[in-house]
């Protein structure tokens, strides 16, 4: 990359149509919000250099509750943390961990520091995950579903109001979800999945990030006082890491008041999701009809590699997922990864459905 995160940006040298990564809305190239970073490393230098405060950690910490309607959103270092200073604060001893086959490297990363049973299911299956309940849960034992809310490669969504209503046959059954790809994004008001599915609650958890939709860095918890409480005292990294930096704080910061100030950002993305999911769906590819920004073609009679490869000569990036590449990823065959973006233009989806069309 010769240059900031955009639909239209320049790579290597020469100018392309960007379909790739994570940045939904763009935010990471917005001029106010690389200024916002700009100036808040002018103000208060590249960090704390311990946990001290800031006052841009405070605005954060303010919007971010506004956004999710939280008590207190705990931020951190990185989204890939997040998983896991939620698990070690809200796990206890003598739960059984059910996890998702596909969940993100996060989420298996995290698991082995809670010293709990672990025991996994089919990717996204309701009725495995209650075999393995009716199999593995031993008397006296929570059970706590942990999963992806949208998995990355693939972007499928995790049927977590399902998984809401089997968790609810159990005393006190915990649904853990790593969001990062659905905050921001998913739900009326942009707080995921959970809010997409209606299932959240006070037995409901996220953790999400800063660095996709929200063009920052950093780790989120929403939640209450008692769960911010909880993590503060439980998980480790609350007291061993350093926080993000200023700059990464200011723009997320100055990302959410983008988002909160112009409705039409997120109405964008939803319409430009749309276009491309129609498009692709009326050229014989099997695209689910929701309203995530990830849209991946799997289809195995088609030479993916080679559509990649034309649409690249044709200056449109799109990312080529090897066979198993990635946590989701389909295990015996390559899938393209299309990223959409609020910003991209009518045109730019247009002209990326009708080479596909050429290239198939």
């Amino acid at each position: 990359m010769d240059g900031p995160i955009g639909p239209r940006m320049r790579i290597d040298g020469r100018e392309v149509d960007y379909f790739c990564g994570t940045s939904y809305y763009a935010m990471h190239g917005r001029p106010e919000v690389i200024e916002a970073a700009c100036e808040a490393t002018r103000r208060f230098g590249m960090g704390p250099g311990t946990l001290a405060a800031m006052e841009v950690y405070q605005e954060l910490q303010e919007a971010l509750c506004a956004w999710f309607g939280a008590e207190y959103v705990t931020y951190l270092i990185s989204g890939y943390a997040s998983p896991m200073a939620l698990m070690q604060g809200i796990c206890e001893p003598g739960d059984l961990i059910l996890m998702d086959a596909a969940t993100h490297y996060s989420i298996r990363d995290a698991v082995p520091s809670l010293d709990l049973r672990v025991v996994t299911f089919a990717h996204r299956d309701t009725s495995a995950l209650e075999d393995v309940l009716k199999a593995e849960l031993r008397s006296g034992e929570r059970p706590v579903v942990v999963t992806d809310g949208v998995f990355p490669s693939g972007g499928a969504l995790a049927p977590l109001a399902d998984y809401r209503a089997i968790l609810d046959r159990y005393e006190d059954g915990r649904l853990v979800v790593d969001d990062s790809h659905g905050v921001g994004v998913l739900g009326t008001h942009g707080r995921g999945l959970l809010e997409h599915f209606a299932a959240e609650g006070p037995r409901s958890h996220v953790a999400g990030t800063l660095s996709k939709a929200f063009g920052g860095l950093g780790g989120i918890i929403p939640g209450d006082e008692a769960l911010r409480d909880r993590i503060k005292e439980r998980a480790r990294i609350m007291r061993g890491a350093s926080p993000p930096p200023p700059a990464a704080a200011a723009a997320g910061l100055t990302a959410l008041r983008l988002l909160t100030a112009d409705h039409s950002i997120r109405r964008r993305l939803g319409a430009n999701v749309a276009q491309m999911r129609s498009g692709l769906r009326a050229l014989g590819f099997d695209v689910a009809e929701t309203p995530v920004p990830i849209v991946t073609l799997t289809d195995a009679g088609r030479d993916l590699a080679a559509i990649a490869e034309g649409l690249a000569v044709r200056d449109i990036l799109v990312k080529l997922v090897a066979p198993g590449g990635y946590s989701d990823a389909p295990a015996d065959r390559p899938s393209l990864r299309i990223a959409v973006f609020s910003e991209h233009t009518p045109e730019q989806i247009d002209r990326l459905i009708a080479t596909v069309a050429e290239l198939a």
